[in-house]
């Protein structure tokens, strides 16, 4: 993407700051208009009162440089104000985009994403984007404004001495665009090496118990070392742009003032220049090559910025897997086709349920992962309401997926899934998932304490907090940590226990349970189901099972073998 396409991006997030945007590029040119005049002022003082010897007319042009000077200073405080409240307000905006853009991906998004690369794109390049529209974008602008300035005051004292000056500004522009390209590569590579060491570095800090239970530490610190390495080497080659850019600008800007001296000792020993001419030039030269090399100084931040954005732009413009769809029509099963051909050992009907009051209907569902392995083949079957189910089968043989489709964290390849009649495609997914709560035998404790982890930000006149509360009591060990601002010392049984009372807090029409109670004791467990079956009477249950207890209660039991439903 070119640079223009970049700036473009951001344009949306711009435009709600475009009045203090406005405010301060006017004052650009006025800024630029005190830095540049200064030359001039030094310029008719020394052809002028010096010469002469007039020490009244000398304070006069002091007191003109000296107020130059002072309203360049406010100028610029007022613009950096401006612009830096605007960009972290931007940047702020921007992060916010991301992070809910990345709320809405499908969980193959973060199949194929690792963690720390979303991560990475959210805090520091953001961070990066924040500095360099603050001390990059701005700066650069004044530069810009400043060059311009000077050339044109420049031009104003003498067009042949200008004309010396200008043409060095031609390689310095190629040279520029080329170590511009160069930089680009250089650093949207090493941003992609630091994506990649902060994935490693949360996975292993995220898992850092399996990683020293199986003395596994030497090999992840050898891996880190190569990432670092990587990241150290990409880094590296950004480097070495930024300073062949500064050291070749310097060198032209050295040639410019040399061939300047030189023609000018020509010209004023034909007595066409004055001193006070000379000198201004000399100092207009020096003043028009300092910003010059400013820009290659932030030109290597500008780049990050633009890196960051391209980065930006490439996760915002990543689709959102699963939509709401509204006003569509609703598909009809007799659209969906088979994954495989049935054989004598697989039902390709439905199970038929007792009567035609379906809560849950799988009508010929199949699914496969992003590695294209097939997980789901020709399901179908139908629950009602109020019914147990238990769902079998070896590990892999796609259980779980079952919960995955029922609640759209993926969406299917073939075949349709209905809910009380409507395909779910269909339903909101807001109110599709305040119907099901699934229960998993893992669970995550967020930063917070423990009604903050209950509650998780929803509408709390939604919640039953007293229902919540009759399974945290079931936890002893949970009383003292009500009060604490974060939740300290909590055992994996107690982290279930907290799984239980987060999910049916918002009572759910159909419960899923995943192996939910593995890791807590039979005694807890035993209050667990006798208050869960007070719970959901009249409601559906759906239980991943693997104990016998739990298929003997079921009133229907959906075995899995290799993606395919067996004949009951």
């Amino acid at each position: 993407m070119t640079n223009w396409d970049l700036i473009k991006t951001l344009y949306p997030f711009m435009k709600p700051f475009k009045w203090q945007i406005i405010l301060a590029l006017a004052i650009l040119p006025l800024s630029s208009a005190t830095y540049s005049i200064q030359p001039i002022l030094l310029q008719k003082a020394i052809d002028g009162p010096i010469a002469a010897f007039d020490l009244a007319g000398l304070w006069t042009y002091a007191l003109f440089l000296l107020g130059a000077v002072a309203i360049n200073f406010v100028l610029q405080v007022v613009q950096f104000f401006i612009m830096n409240k605007v960009g972290q307000a931007m940047v702020a905006d921007i992060r916010y985009s991301l992070f809910e853009h990345l709320e809405s991906m499908s969980m193959s998004f973060f199949d194929r994403n690792p963690v720390g690369k979303s991560v990475s794109r959210v805090t520091s390049d953001m961070e990066q984007l924040a500095e360099s529209f603050v001390g990059g974008l701005v700066l650069i602008l004044l530069d810009i404004f400043n060059i311009l300035g000077i050339l044109l005051f420049m031009f104003y004292l003498n067009w042949r001495l200008s004309l010396v000056v200008s043409v060095f500004l031609i390689p310095i522009y190629f040279i520029t665009i080329y170590y511009q390209e160069l930089y680009r590569k250089a650093n949207l590579m090493a941003r992609k090496e630091l994506a990649k060491l902060n994935s490693f570095l949360q996975q292993n800090i995220v898992g850092i118990s399996v990683v020293q239970v199986l003395n596994s530490t030497a090999k992840s610190m050898n891996k880190f070392a190569e990432y670092n390495r990587q990241y150290f080497k990409a880094n590296d080659q950004s480097i070495k742009a930024d300073a062949q850019l500064s050291a070749t600008i310097e060198m032209v800007s050295l040639f410019a003032i040399i061939a300047l001296i030189y023609i000018s000792s020509k010209i004023f020993a034909a007595s066409v220049l004055t001193i006070g001419m000379i000198l201004a030039f000399i100092q207009y030269s020096q003043a028009l090559f300092e910003p010059i090399r400013n820009l290659s100084d932030r030109f290597t931040v500008i780049q990050s910025a633009f890196t960051a954005i391209e980065r930006m732009r490439e996760l915002l413009d990543e689709p959102i897997g699963i939509k709401d769809r509204y006003g569509e029509e609703k598909r009809s099963d007799d659209a969906a086709t088979q994954c495989i051909d049935n054989d004598s050992q697989l039902d390709g009907g439905a199970l038929r349920a007792r009567n035609d009051d379906k809560l849950i209907k799988f009508n010929h569902v199949c699914f496969q992962y992003q590695d294209k392995t097939p997980v789901l083949n020709d399901v179908s079957f139908e629950v009602e309401q109020g019914q147990k189910i238990a769902i079998i089968g070896k590990t892999g043989s796609g259980k779980s997926t079952v919960i995955k489709l029922l609640t759209r964290l993926y969406e299917l390849d073939q075949g349709s899934i209905e809910i009380n009649g409507r395909n779910i495609k269909e339903i909101p997914q807001l109110e599709l998932r305040e119907k099901i709560a699934v229960i998993h035998q893992d669970t995550y404790i967020f930063a917070g304490n423990l009604e903050s982890n209950i509650k998780l930000g929803r509408d709390e006149a939604k919640l039953d907090m007293q229902l919540a509360k009759r399974f945290l009591d079931l936890a002893p060990g949970l009383r003292k940590e009500r009060d604490l601002l974060n939740l300290s010392n909590v055992s994996s049984g107690e982290e279930q226990v907290i799984n239980f009372a987060r999910a049916l807090v918002a009572r759910p029409d159909i419960l899923v349970l995943d192996e939910a109670t593995a890791k807590i004791d039979l005694e807890t467990e035993k209050a667990i189901y006798e208050l869960l079956n007070e719970y959901i009477q009249g409601k559906t249950l759906i239980t991943i099972a693997h104990r016998l207890e739990t298929i003997k209660s079921a009133d229907l039991v959906l075995e899995l073998k290799n993606g395919s439903l067996l004949k009951q």
